[in-house]
């Protein structure tokens, strides 16, 4: 483990609690070693340091947009929290081989099925692609659903504190199906987003708000 990802980490819950109430008991709920998978919502930036601040010391590494790069700073903390460059215009094999080899080896991948911000919270509808590899890895995924933060940047302009909620639902594996069609692949997906949608607020629900808590056909609850 790099020398300064104590300091940073450290530092960097400091600045997020100062600038949000957050209770992040919640994060107990993962175990500290995997491998395993974070299922997870995508609002906007504040996530990134979120999960892998408050997920430390755990071994984890997430997907992000190779356009990323282009920032100065990202560097640096695509390293220290295990980025995994992904190209969203194409299949992009390599990025999918790095991160069922992250898991192979014992770390926890955070996952988006969104794929994109969706900058108000409200969830969107989850990427076939996010299933293929969740069942590829074979591991326990678990739901992470998070809001509060579509609100960072309005109550930072007026010195206000952004209430952050964090929830973490039951571990889940998905189970074997040989065929994986098409249709098969988008019915995971939704089945994962509807774990998440199901721990947060019916506003947030989007297009699983009538359907998130029916019983899934492709997962399996994990005690």
């Amino acid at each position: 483990m790099r020398p300064d990802a104590y300091p940073v980490n450290a530092f960097i819950r400091f600045l997020i609690r100062t600038a949000c109430r957050l209770d992040a008991r919640a994060f107990h709920r993962v175990p500290l070693r995997g491998p395993g998978i974070i299922a997870m919502n995508h609002i906007n930036f504040l996530e990134a340091p979120l999960m892998a601040c408050f997920l430390f010391p755990r071994s984890l590494a997430a997907m992000s947009k190779k356009e990323n790069s282009t920032n100065p700073g990202y560097a640096y903390f695509a390293k220290l929290w295990n980025a995994i460059p992904i190209d969203r215009g194409a299949v992009d094999t390599e990025s999918f081989r790095v991160c069922l080899s992250w898991v192979e080896e014992g770390g926890f991948l955070g996952l988006a099925p969104e794929g994109t911000r969706s900058r108000t919270g409200v969830l969107g509808q989850g990427k076939a692609g996010v299933a293929v590899l969740a069942h590829r890895a074979g591991a326990l995924i678990w739901p992470v659903a998070h809001w509060g933060q579509e609100n960072f940047w309005s109550n930072l302009k007026k010195f206000k504190r952004t209430p952050l909620t964090v929830r973490v639902g039951k571990p889940f594996m998905i189970q074997p199906d040989p065929s994986m069609t098409r249709t098969v692949r988008q019915e995971v997906a939704d089945e994962i987003m509807c774990q998440i949608a199901r721990l947060m607020p019916e506003k947030y629900r989007g297009p699983y708000a009538e359907t998130c808590f029916l019983p899934p056909k492709h997962l399996k609850y994990i005690e």
